[in-house]
């Protein structure tokens, strides 16, 4: 293990909350790698903010996807000169993983070590809500109505039990609770949506491969629109054609790849981005922000 002899000593931030972080900490205590944990996000956020202040320029994140989110809207509040010089590692212990995923970064903790030391950067483009980023996927409407379902399972201690048994497989559960017992969607420039997804990859929530042509660094980022399907049996077609990349097929979605876009809401929604919910709106001004984020990648 080479981590604890690099030139410029990584800080590694585990978040206890996520899924597989015992194993995490495990590997970590048997390989002498000092760390840091923290109990939420917002614990994260905290920590990161201050070690990005102290001039640390490696970031090793064992956490989620929402780990990953905290550390990217902090990097970002950085001057250019300085976010160039910082580099991040990403060990996989999340529900979802997308962002992990989508850069083959396995989920076995040494292997994923590995890739870090191997020091392969990758450039990822960032996509900009108003004022906050993510960097795998999100939207309104749907996407955003399911991550409030999966927060509410956090509340006592069985729905906390039936929320990690089920692991990654809780977003389709939601979303089908969601079709079966009705969902009302959105409404913009008077037409009514299911959804809008605008994703830096194919995919989001693990299970729905959603814009199979969307690349993290190629500058722009894939929207589907997606109507209210016509029919109860319709919407389940939207849920099969979604999760195996071929939504595009609906006559009902719409699909756009831009660098630009504002959505306009009849009413105040959350937008939902690496599974995170940002603050509340009626517009959003969308865009991209190329080569953001050095990443070591397989």
């Amino acid at each position: 293990m080479r981590i604890n002899k690099m030139k410029n000593e990584p800080i590694i931030l585990v978040n206890i909350e996520s899924n597989n972080s015992k194993k995490v900490i495990n590997y970590l205590e048997k390989n002498n790698l000092k760390y840091y944990s923290t109990k939420s996000l917002e614990e994260s956020k905290v920590l990161i903010k201050k070690k990005i202040s102290q001039n640390y320029k490696e970031f090793i994140i064992c956490g989620g996807d929402g780990t990953i989110n905290k550390f990217i809207n902090e990097y970002q509040k950085l001057p250019l000169n300085k976010r160039k010089r910082i580099n991040l590692g990403i060990i996989p212990c999340g529900r979802a993983n997308d962002l992990a995923l989508t850069l083959n970064i396995s989920s076995n903790i040494e292997a994923a070590f590995n890739i870090i030391e191997k020091r392969r950067i990758k450039k990822i483009d960032l996509i900009k809500v108003n004022n906050t980023y993510f960097i795998t996927g999100g939207g309104l409407g749907l996407p955003a109505e399911i991550i409030i379902d999966v927060n509410k399972l956090s509340k006592n201690i069985f729905t906390r039990f039936i929320k990690r048994f089920l692991g990654n497989s809780i977003y389709l559960w939601v979303t089908l609770k969601k079709f079966i017992f009705g969902y009302k969607g959105i409404e913009a420039e008077k037409n009514k949506l299911l959804a809008i997804y605008i994703l830096n990859q194919s995919f989001i929530g693990k299970n729905f491969n959603i814009a199979p042509k969307a690349k993290n660094n190629d500058g722009f980022f894939d929207a589907k629109i997606v109507k209210i399907p016509p029919t109860f049996i319709s919407k389940f077609k939207t849920l099969s054609n979604g999760s195996k990349g071929k939504i595009d097929k609906l006559n009902w979605v719409k699909s756009i790849k831009d660098k630009e876009l504002i959505i306009k809401l009849k009413e105040p929604s959350y937008f939902m981005g690496d599974g995170e919910l940002f603050e509340k709106g009626k517009e959003f001004n969308i865009k991209v922000v190329p080569n953001s984020v050095n990443i070591f990648s397989n």
